[in-house]
C-alpha cells in the first residue's frame, strides 16, 4: 500500500471537481492543485511578494481572505490555521466566504516524534524556535490531537458537516511503521496521530 502526503488525501477526500472555485490558503509551491481532479478554478493565498503569478494572491491572512476573492466553493487551509494570531476571525470569514467546503488540517505536537526531537534536542521544530530576529512563518499556536477537535466542534457553523480524519505520517520508503502507528492510533491518537484533517461540508 502506498502512503499518501497529506495533499494528496486531502485532494482524494474532496473528490473529482465540476467547475468549482477553490481557494487554497497558505499555499506555499501549490502542491494541492497537483493531486486536485477534475474541473476547477484555482488561487493560492500566501504572504510572499517575490511570486508573480495569475494564480497566486500574495496577501497576509492576519487581515482576512483577501477581499478580490467574491465566489468561493471550496477553502482549504492544510497547516496554515496555527500560523496565525487571529485565528478565530479567518475561521468566521471562511464560512462566511465558502459556498460548499472547508478544509482544515492541524498537526498534533503531541505527537511522538515531536515529543522525542524536544527531548533530545530541546526544540519541537524549527516553527516554535526562540529565534534572535524577527520570523514571519512560525507557529503562534500549540496544537495537539483532542484541542484541535474541541477547536473545530466549537466554532463549526451548525449548519456544516464535519467529517474527521486522523492522519497518519506519510512514509516514503518504509510503509511498515506506517501500519504500526496507524493500529497504535486507534489506542493511543495523542501519541501517534500526526495531523487532524477535517472536511467540514454545507449542509
Amino acid at each position: 500500500m502506498k502512503t499518501l502526503d497529506r495533499n494528496h488525501f486531502v485532494a482524494k477526500k474532496i473528490g473529482k471537481l465540476n467547475g468549482e472555485v477553490v481557494v487554497d490558503l497558505g499555499c506555499r509551491d501549490k502542491i494541492l492543485k497537483e493531486y486536485l481532479i477534475g474541473a476547477f478554478t484555482y488561487f493560492g493565498v500566501d504572504f510572499n511578494p517575490n511570486i508573480k503569478n495569475a494564480e497566486f494572491i500574495n496577501h497576509n491572512l492576519e487581515n482576512g481572505l483577501p477581499k478580490e476573492l467574491e465566489k468561493i466553493d471550496i477553502i482549504t487551509a492544510i497547516d496554515v490555521l496555527e500560523h496565525i494570531n487571529n485565528i478565530h476571525f479567518i475561521l468566521e470569514e471562511c464560512f462566511n466566504k465558502a459556498e460548499k467546503m472547508i478544509v482544515i488540517a492541524l498537526p498534533n505536537i503531541a505527537y511522538y516524534k515531536f515529543r522525542f526531537n524536544f527531548l533530545i534536542n530541546g526544540k519541537i521544530s524549527n516553527k516554535y524556535t526562540f529565534h534572535e530576529t524577527t520570523v514571519v512563518d512560525r507557529h503562534r499556536w500549540l496544537t495537539t490531537h483532542y484541542n484541535n477537535i474541541k477547536f473545530i466542534n466549537k466554532n463549526v457553523k451548525p449548519d456544516w458537516q464535519i467529517i474527521q480524519y486522523n492522519f497518519i505520517a506519510h512514509r516514503k520508503k518504509i510503509s511498515f511503521f506506517y501500519f504500526i502507528e496507524k493500529f497504535l492510533s486507534n489506542f493511543f491518537p495523542q501519541l501517534f496521530v500526526y495531523e487532524n484533517i477535517f472536511i467540514i461540508k454545507k449542509k
